[in-house]
Order: structure tokens, then sequence, then C-alpha cells
């Protein structure tokens, strides 16, 4: 394990995962106020949660680099091809089980479910793709 790449990467998609889940965490509230017509609200006392997502973020984009560098010899292609690959294994276990198991536990809008899975997708598809170019393979 090249343990500059995996520091560097694990910044990046620290980083990265915070400022896309409040661009797409906003963009899905967004989008699904205005298809259903009905506004999102939060639950309130976000203040006080902040530094557990903040942490949860920290944690999660270990996690994705650390399994990255495991597996990265079996995952199919090369560079953009091992990304996207290694995106929609994470998408699949991380945010389609995620939707499904949301789905079938609470009363929550399928056009809510659908938006976050799409999304989660796009995201997810973004951070392995940095993780696939940050640590390369030689």
């Amino acid at each position: 394990m090249n343990i500059k790449r995996f520091l560097l990467a694990w910044i990046v998609t620290t980083v990265l995962f915070l400022v896309l889940d409040v661009l797409f965490g906003t963009l899905g509230g967004y989008l699904t106020a205005n298809i259903t017509g009905t506004p999102i609200q939060g639950s309130g006392g976000i203040e006080s949660k902040i530094f557990t997502g903040f942490l949860f973020e920290v944690i999660n984009s270990f996690i994705l680099v650390l399994v990255y560098t495991i597996i990265h010899p079996s995952i199919p292609g090369i560079g953009l091809v091992k990304g996207i690959s290694y995106g929609f294994i994470v998408w699949a276990l991380r945010v389609l089980m995620w939707a499904f198991s949301t789905y079938m536990m609470f009363e929550v809008s399928p056009v809510l479910l659908a938006i976050t899975t799409i999304l989660g997708l796009i995201e997810i598809l973004i951070l392995c793709v940095v993780i696939t170019v940050i640590y390369k393979d030689n």
C-alpha cells in the first residue's frame, strides 16, 4: 500500500464527500419539493449534528479508500473504467440497499427515494473515480 497516495485519496475524498453531500442534499430536497409539491423539512437541531456528520464522512471516506486499496487488483477495468466499476459496487452495497430497506420499513416518498438513489449514484461514481485516479495502479 502506498501510504502517501492513500492519505491523499482519503483527504480529497473526505472534502469531496462533504461538498457533494451539501450540494446533492440541497438539490435532492429542491427536486423532491418541486416534483411532489411537498416541502422537505429537516428534523431541527442540525447544528448539534454537524460534528457527527463530519466525523461520519471522515470515517466513510477512510473505509472507501481502504477497501479500494485492498480489492483494486480484482476490480475489472483500468483507469476510469475501474473507478466506475468500483463506484457501482459501492453504490449497490451502500445507496441501493439503503433505499430498498428504507422503502420497506418507513413511509417515505418513492420520489424522494428515487432522487436520493440517483444522486447517490452520481456522488459515489465521482468519489470512486477520484479514488482510482489518485490511487492509480503502477
